[in-house]
């Protein structure tokens, strides 16, 4: 009626002239013989179902995929919704496609550099893991929630995050490491002082003898 076409290959418009709303992965053209050249689904991984054609995208994708999802959920970004926005992490148990893929950044604000947010995901390629947060330089764990061996008393004040232990090796037992609470060192027998430094009432001679101080 009134000229208006039959559209085919996810077109619309009295001639068929545009692609589809949520079919704008490739630019609309013609069909030429045997090539029907239909309009392709744009992939949102399941997010959105709103989407824009980039050409400059689509070019610098080889002619592969240009279409931009609008408005992704579930925490997601990306040209595909293929990302999980800053502060969040792609769940390692669930695929991007899942409805709720992503989880938010759980960093010990104590511990955790200034600004610094979660690794996304996990890429052996690029040595990241999902979740995982940078840390100051004294401080470990995937949360950045501890002290590294041998440092103490994490603190959010603390540019580096925890303080050296600094046992003091004449009065500590061999290869002992502080309480990484309260920073006291495991003192050799008749020792004692938080780093081990000094000897008892009643002993002396600290570093004299193998096993810490004697008896006056």
């Amino acid at each position: 009626v009134h000229g208006r076409c039959v559209c085919h290959h996810n077109t619309e418009g009295l001639s068929c002239e545009r692609c589809k709303d949520f079919y704008n992965d490739a630019p609309w053209r013609p069909a030429e013989g045997t090539q029907d050249n239909a309009c392709k689904r744009c992939n949102c991984n399941g997010h959105s179902r709103r989407c824009h054609f980039d050409m400059a995208v689509y070019q610098a994708s080889g002619g592969v995929s240009g279409g931009v999802c609008e408005d992704c959920q579930g925490n997601t970004t990306g040209q595909h919704c293929d990302k999980c926005k800053r502060s969040f992490y792609q769940d390692p148990l669930k695929v991007i496609s899942d409805p709720r893929p992503c989880l938010p950044c759980n960093c010990d604000p104590e511990g955790t550099l200034p600004g610094g947010v979660c690794e996304s995901r996990t890429d052996p390629s690029l040595g990241t893991v999902a979740g995982r947060c940078p840390c100051k330089e004294n401080v470990e764990g995937a949360r950045c929630d501890k002290c590294r061996a041998n440092y103490y008393g994490l603190s959010g004040g603390d540019p580096l995050g925890c303080r050296p232990c600094n046992c003091d090796p004449l009065g500590s037992l061999p290869f002992s490491v502080c309480d990484p609470a309260t920073g006291e060192c495991l003192c050799q027998r008749f020792t004692t002082g938080q780093r081990c430094e000094k000897c008892l009432v009643r002993y002396w001679g600290l570093g004299n003898s193998l096993y810490g101080c004697s008896p006056c």
